[in-house]
């Protein structure tokens, strides 16, 4: 399992559903994990990929709902 500390975050634009959406990536770029959820704004998509690299370095991997805690905002 990654720590994430060396991961950083993006956005990435779909031409055929006009969408954008975030994501996370390790800087060796061999590794990639979507958002969920699909944004009409750009801005959208890189607050989604910022909370999910902050829950990942929190201890929750992508692709698994945090068990703990307050929801996030």
């Amino acid at each position: 399992m990654s720590d994430y500390s060396e991961w950083h975050t993006g956005v990435e634009f779909d031409r055929d559903s006009r969408t954008w959406r975030g994501y996370i990536e390790d800087n060796e770029y061999t590794e990639k994990h979507l958002t969920d959820a699909t944004f009409a704004n750009k801005e959208d998509a890189a607050v989604a990929a910022s909370d999910l690299l902050t829950r990942a370095r929190e201890g929750t991997p992508p692709g698994e709902a945090k068990t703990s805690g307050l929801p996030r905002l």
